[in-house]
């Protein structure tokens, strides 16, 4: 039976393919791409003249036999536009097919979106949860930020820039205290990685550019309590523990973390209210 190669490509950086992609993308005859257009500039990169076939969203059962059919005669390759085939792209049913058919399949790891904005971000991530796109209606988006608000772990979203501010709205209303981190145009020449709240990042993405790739941060021990109380009452709460804790303490700081340890609460949150009352 012949191979079907999983090739990771880049994200945005060319340099980001590996030579194991660069060896297997040159010897096969056949590469199954997205959009023909983008592979074509990565084969042409590394002087690969091998053959793109699309499949894309779009395409049909009759499209994914008449591909695999291809490796009747050798191996493949199949490619993503821009990171790992087979997660968030359609290329889960070409996998599918060829191990139905009894034919090897084999990875070739590289570049991730996923795990580029995970690495970066500095949370603790041993769990995480990929949404891919938020929904672009409204509702559905709230329906799902607010199941997020309760998920003890980290989540992973992509957004578009003309969508971006429209989830922010959405995210300081359901998660306010939240730590995201935001990663605009991954390893490409305006890459930024911003960290901070959805108040905040409406702010800073006061006219969004580029591909962004958001992290949600793991729920903070405390902080699924502190969703179950008021804001008032939360903030009466930390008010009412900072008044009894400040002569203790000369710093912001270490008053932010008193009263964070005494109430259960979030740091974030106890930093934002105390900063709120001044």
């Amino acid at each position: 039976m012949s191979t079907l190669y999983i090739v990771a490509t880049p994200i945005g950086n060319l340099e980001d393919l590996t030579l194991r992609a660069v060896r297997v993308l040159g010897e096969v005859p056949v590469v199954v791409a997205e959009d023909t257009r983008v592979t074509r500039k990565i084969l042409d990169h590394i002087d690969s003249s091998s053959k793109i076939v699309s499949f894309h969203r779009r395409s049909t059962k009759s499209d994914v036999h008449r591909i695999v059919r291809h490796l009747d005669n050798g191996d493949i390759a199949l490619v993503s536009d821009a990171g790992t085939p087979g997660v968030n792209d359609p290329g889960q049913a070409i996998v599918a097919a060829a191990v139905a058919l009894g034919h090897d399949v084999v990875p070739l790891p590289g570049a991730s979106s996923i795990m580029a904005a995970l690495s970066v971000s500095g949370l603790y991530v041993d769990q995480f949860i990929s949404h891919g796109f938020l929904p672009a209606t409204g509702g559905k988006r709230r329906r799902l930020l607010n199941a997020v608000a309760q998920e003890p772990a980290a989540s992973v979203f992509f957004e578009t820039p003309h969508r971006l501010r429209d989830a922010l709205v959405d995210m300081a209303a359901v998660m306010p205290v939240r730590g995201l981190v935001i990663c605009r145009e991954l390893t490409k020449l305006h890459e930024e990685i911003w960290r901070g709240m959805a108040a905040e990042a409406l702010d800073h993405f006061d006219s969004p550019r580029g591909e962004f790739a958001i992290v949600v941060a793991p729920l903070e021990r405390g902080e699924a309590a502190a969703s179950s109380i008021s804001e008032d009452d939360a903030s009466e709460v930390i008010n009412s523990a900072a008044a009894a804790l400040r002569n203790r303490y000369e710093s912001r700081r270490d008053l932010v973390e008193a009263v964070a340890k005494k109430t259960g609460l979030p740091r974030r949150q106890v930093y934002q209210t105390l900063h709120r009352e001044g």
